[in-house]
């Protein structure tokens, strides 16, 4: 019982302790003495510096979603490359002839000097035919167009690759250093004063998920790579790249696939982003003669704090009900203020107050009396038994 009592009277204490700060405070800031102001103004040498410093970190994955429409494109050409028979002739000794065809028995009749002899039943006996070998390749302008990209393409998504993991995002830092010497009434007073805030906003990307562009990353990185182990790719291993201008033949202009593998090539052409990350910083004095005053007054209300300038303003009657005052003349000097109203609200308000603190001192003594009965009465058990 005794600590009930104990820890009911430190909340009155505390809470009655609390007001009283509330209230001097809220004087304080609206009753300050102006002339007092005004010559601690007057003596105050100020410095204040208020800066701005912007962030901000844009990455660029557009590209994710050009490359990852075209793959499709590109692996219909890297599966089903486009062939081409190559034929060369040779004439050669007739003992090494494989095959005689009816170019080649054209040939020599175009060319008699090959014939060696003529046999009397008129069997033609060549010294030499022509010989035609027919070999199929895929060594086509075309195919080496798309052995160029697939090189360059897989350069370019690993260089993008390297800051998968950034994000765009928006940083905002604001610092405020005050500084102000002061020679006030024979004293010598000084201040420092600094304040820093930090915003951090993560920006995600407009109709992308993290989660979905991560996919489609991964997606791209192991396509390319099969497309680089890739037969087609070994078998175009010593073909020469191509350059630009593209040659514009009918299959690169007309083929599906082609038009594809041409709006990859002129993106990465056109593309003159060494990275995809964008870093921008800035800043930005905000330094002004009202933030000087403004922090000049916290200044000086500090120095009433300390000093406490106020505590005799804050005794006397006058200054007791300021701030109630102030807060009925401003709702009553607005023009549809009804009076009798105000008035009905400011008893009611008055009588829930005093119930209140009459209740709060209510409990209290109630809860002393109950304690100080108790504690007479262990005291009479006691003499009884000592008797």
């Amino acid at each position: 019982m005794f600590n009930i009592f104990r820890k009911i009277k430190e909340n009155y204490i505390n809470n009655k302790r609390a007001m009283l700060m509330n209230t001097e405070l809220y004087q304080l800031t609206n009753n300050i003495p102006e002339k007092e102001l005004d010559l601690f103004m007057s003596k105050t040498k100020s410095n204040v510096s208020v800066k701005k410093n912007t962030e901000k970190t844009s990455v660029d994955f557009s590209w994710v979603e050009i490359i990852y429409e075209a793959i499709p494109y590109l692996d219909n050409i890297v599966r089903n490359p486009r062939r081409f028979i190559v034929q060369e002739e040779d004439i050669i000794p007739i003992e090494k002839t494989k095959k005689v065809t009816e170019e080649s028995i054209k040939h020599l009749a175009q060319n008699t000097s090959l014939i060696q002899d003529v046999d009397k039943d008129g069997t033609v006996m060549p010294l030499k035919l022509l010989n035609i070998f027919k070999e199929e390749t895929i060594d086509l302008y075309e195919n080496r167009f798309i052995y160029s990209l697939i090189n360059n393409l897989y350069l370019f998504v690993q260089n993008q690759l390297v800051y998968e993991d950034e994000e765009s995002s928006n940083k905002e830092i604001k610092t405020v250093n005050y500084e102000a010497l002061t020679k006030f009434k024979k004293e010598d007073i000084s201040v420092s004063l600094s304040l820093k805030t930090i915003n951090y906003e993560k920006i995600i990307g407009k109709g992308t998920k993290t989660e979905d562009l991560k996919k489609k990353i991964e997606e791209i990185r192991d396509i390319l790579e099969d497309f680089k182990s890739s037969q087609f790719m070994k078998n175009m291993m010593n073909a020469t790249p191509v350059r630009s201008p593209i040659r514009k033949t009918n299959i690169i202009l007309k083929d599906q696939n082609f038009i594809y593998a041409l709006k990859i090539w002129e993106f990465l052409e056109k593309s003159n982003i060494e990275t995809p990350v964008k870093k921008y910083k800035e800043t930005v004095d905000l330094s002004s003669n009202i933030i000087d005053r403004n922090y000049s007054l916290t200044y000086f209300l500090n120095y009433c704090i300390l000093n406490g300038l106020n505590s005799n303003a804050f005794n006397d009657d006058k200054s007791k009900y300021a701030g109630l005052k102030k807060i009925i003349y401003d709702t009553a000097k607005s023009f549809d203020t009804n009076e009798s109203e105000l008035k009905t609200i400011i008893n009611n308000e008055l009588k829930l107050a005093t119930k209140y603190k009459q209740d709060q001192i209510k409990g209290i003594n109630t809860a002393y009396k109950k304690f100080h009965s108790k504690h007479l009465e262990r005291i009479n058990k006691a003499l009884i038994i000592l008797k």
